[in-house]
């Protein structure tokens, strides 16, 4: 009797702490679903109008891409924002910067100085040291990172993904002419990478062996060459930016089914729920997936950096 009193003993302090720990991770998940899902200003009037990240630490970095000119972007500056939107750090003298993302040790990595034969891939280190990692020959856009900090790049010139190591070796990752024209990239859950094209608006899967597919197309979103500009993953769901539309897309990845997710279509720069806010050329995009949070920039002007509370049942 005595030794079953002790079993029972050490089998309940070892189901106490699973018990905790189990409904402390429903609590918060139950916050999440009773939240409204809204669209908010971080920063108004905010000339950072391209590609978006999030280090660590929460902070998002976002790119100065400008205007287009014939070679480039007008923009010279790669900015640095705690999620309350208090700008803490900006890098300067960059030269259209475009997509941008963190590896595993902080060092941020930039596509600049892209003028139509080729670009180049900074490395800046957390104490602001900067190099040119690599020269990509077309113009170099949107980036990822893998598991093991190597950098895939699209390319809105060249029908290539490019794939450059941690030392700046650079390979072809795949090749297909309707890669020409990317701009948005992201992993998905099995590792293959997700792009979608600026100018056709198709979203289209690579597998880690590089074989191209097809997801879909959305629709009706073309304006004077405008379609997607970048799209981010967040639990296999596509969300992808309609630039000349003002809208935000998102698509299943198992299904290919396309929703418009926010945003009436009117070219402003409007914060409420999902039925009355809109955007003024939505463009960056990413996730903060612990909070369940979209940040994205706009290429209109005067637009500013957005941030959208996404329902738990998407």
């Amino acid at each position: 009797m005595i030794k079953s009193q002790k079993n029972y003993f050490n089998f309940s302090i070892r189901i106490i702490p699973i018990i905790i720990i189990t409904f402390a991770f429903t609590q918060c998940k139950k916050d999440i679903e009773e939240r409204e899902p809204l669209v908010e200003t971080v920063i108004p009037n905010f000339s950072g109008n391209d590609a978006i990240a999030i280090d660590p630490n929460g902070n998002i970095i976002v790119s100065e891409y400008g205007r287009f000119l014939n070679t480039g972007g007008t923009g010279t500056k790669l900015f640095k924002i705690t999620n309350t939107g208090i700008v803490t750090d900006s890098i300067t003298n960059l030269s259209g910067p475009l997509g941008n993302g963190i590896d595993s040790k902080g060092n941020i990595y930039v596509n600049d100085a892209n003028n139509t034969a080729n670009g180049q891939l900074l490395k800046i280190s957390p104490n602001g040291n900067r190099n040119i990692l690599a020269t990509i020959s077309g113009w170099p856009s949107g980036l990822a990172l893998d598991k093991d900090d190597n950098i895939y790049t699209t390319n809105f010139i060249e029908p290539n993904i490019h794939k450059i190591t941690p030392k700046g070796n650079i390979s072809i990752f795949a090749s297909d002419p309707r890669l020409a024209g990317c701009v948005g990239i992201d992993f998905d859950s099995k590792g293959n990478l997700i792009v979608a094209n600026f100018a056709t608006a198709e979203i289209l899967s690579i597998t880690v062996e590089g074989i191209v597919s097809s997801i879909t197309t959305i629709p009706d979103i073309v304006i004077s060459g405008f379609g997607i500009g970048y799209m981010t993953v967040l639990d296999d769901t596509v969300f992808a930016t309609g630039v000349a539309v003002n809208k935000i897309f998102s698509v299943s990845l198992k299904t290919g089914a396309i929703s418009e997710l926010v945003g009436t279509g009117n070219a402003e720069t409007k914060d409420g729920n999902f039925a009355e806010a809109s955007f003024n050329g939505p463009n960056g995009i990413t996730v903060d997936v612990k909070n369940r949070v979209l940040y994205v920039s706009e290429f209109g002007q005067q637009g500013g950096l957005r941030k959208i509370y996404l329902p738990n049942d998407i």
